[in-house]
């Protein structure tokens, strides 16, 4: 029974690829795609596409004289859209593209990835024969206690944290919370982290201070906080010039945080949907689908763009919490007993590195919180999981 039923769904996926791709936005009303120059490959990424190649040869002369570098700019249902050196074209998965992997540790190309595509002569669309090594990636856990990752985009230099201002439904304890793990997760995959502050003018200057100093206490010296308005303006010079030609970044953000918004701003023009918000909470609707990449006008590089996530849990990111509160751990090395909690206990060298001013009490209160978090959610998990 499990063979026919194999049988039927390969029989099923070959009827539908010509109805589900006719179903994709077309590749010529697309706009401010990037190019194959847009984006950098490195030496690591090239000399893998080289091995790749030959390993393929020594298999499938043929085969390995159609393979092609290629960058992955947008993906829509499972079809990602492919830029190589020549042209943009659609591609599908080679099907033995994670043959002997389990499905935890299958790696499928995101947006952003570096690929060895196969371009066969008299096709339209590639198949994707390797995903090439990544610089960077960003992931977050969805597995709950499965151990499985999403991967949001790959080989992204910079990431834009953003955070609406102006909103009844954020508290200021909140907003803390949503930078701080946003920082772990963007240190955590390599990237470099801004902070950008959205919707500047529905908040007063007040709010606007209270907002910018808890963001600049949290991050500490290792992120720039830029203070933006799409409707005035404001900011949007200072945010491009965190992504100068050459390099890639991303947007990170729950729904109605203005990330659409925002992009269309750095844009000059109205290229991704925007959805609307009620003003009272800013809770909206996903107005970005698809995963993809855009190219902003010159000197500045590509910014990958993602739906708006409704959470950012935190498991596994031992080191990205280490990174982005450096000064904490260092400090705990010399806590008298190893297992300190740093509220309560004597000898505690961190609390008397906050009493001493050498440590910032809101990134402690946010590390604790944040380890705290971490903690549970690793006892949580399966025993076969490995973090």
């Amino acid at each position: 029974m499990g063979k026919a039923r194999a049988k039927g769904k390969k029989r099923r996926n070959a009827g539908d690829i010509s109805a589900l791709t006719a179903a994709l936005p077309r590749i010529d009303a697309l706009h401010d795609v990037p190019s194959f120059d847009d984006l950098h490959i490195d030496d690591a990424q090239r000399s893998a596409f080289e091995a790749f190649c030959a390993d393929r040869a020594r298999e499938d002369e043929t085969a390995a004289a159609e393979l092609r570098l290629g960058w992955v700019v947008r993906l829509d249902r499972g079809f990602p859209l492919i830029a190589t050196e020549s042209s943009t074209f659609r591609a599908e998965h080679s099907v033995n593209f994670a043959k002997g992997r389990s499905d935890v540790e299958r790696l499928l190309p995101a947006v952003g990835d570096c690929v060895a595509v196969r371009v066969a002569a008299g096709h339209d669309m590639g198949v994707i024969e390797c995903v090439l090594p990544r610089r960077t990636a960003f992931e977050r856990w969805r597995g709950k206690n499965r151990g499985e990752r999403q991967v949001l985009a790959a080989n992204v230099d910079t990431i834009l944290i953003v955070q609406p201002l102006g909103s009844t439904r954020d508290t200021r304890a909140l907003i803390r919370d949503r930078i701080a793990r946003s920082l772990v997760l963007t240190n955590d995959c390599g990237a470099r982290p801004v902070i950008v502050l959205t919707k500047a003018d529905r908040c007063t200057e007040d709010e606007l201070t209270e907002v910018r100093t808890d963001a600049e206490r949290i991050a500490g010296e290792q992120a720039r906080v830029v203070v933006t308005s799409s409707a005035t303006g404001e900011g949007l010079d200072e945010v491009r010039a965190c992504i100068p030609a050459g390099t890639c970044g991303m947007i990170l953000g729950e729904s109605g945080a203005g990330k659409s918004t925002l992009l269309n701003a750095l844009l000059g023009h109205e290229a991704l949907a925007t959805g609307e918000v009620r003003e009272r909470d800013d809770m909206g609707r996903h107005t970005t689908v698809a995963r993809v990449m855009v190219s902003l006008p010159e000197p500045c590089g590509v910014i990958a763009d993602a739906p708006g996530l409704r959470s950012l849990p935190l498991v596994g990111h031992e080191r990205g919490l280490a990174r982005t509160f450096p000064e904490i751990v260092e400090a705990s090395r010399a806590c008298r007993f190893n297992d300190c909690t740093h509220t309560h206990e004597p000898g505690c060298a961190v609390r008397e590195a906050v009493e001493n001013r050498w440590i910032d009490e809101v990134r402690l209160e946010a590390f604790l919180a944040l380890a705290a978090e971490m903690r549970v959610s690793a006892q949580s998990l399966d025993p076969d999981v490995k973090l």
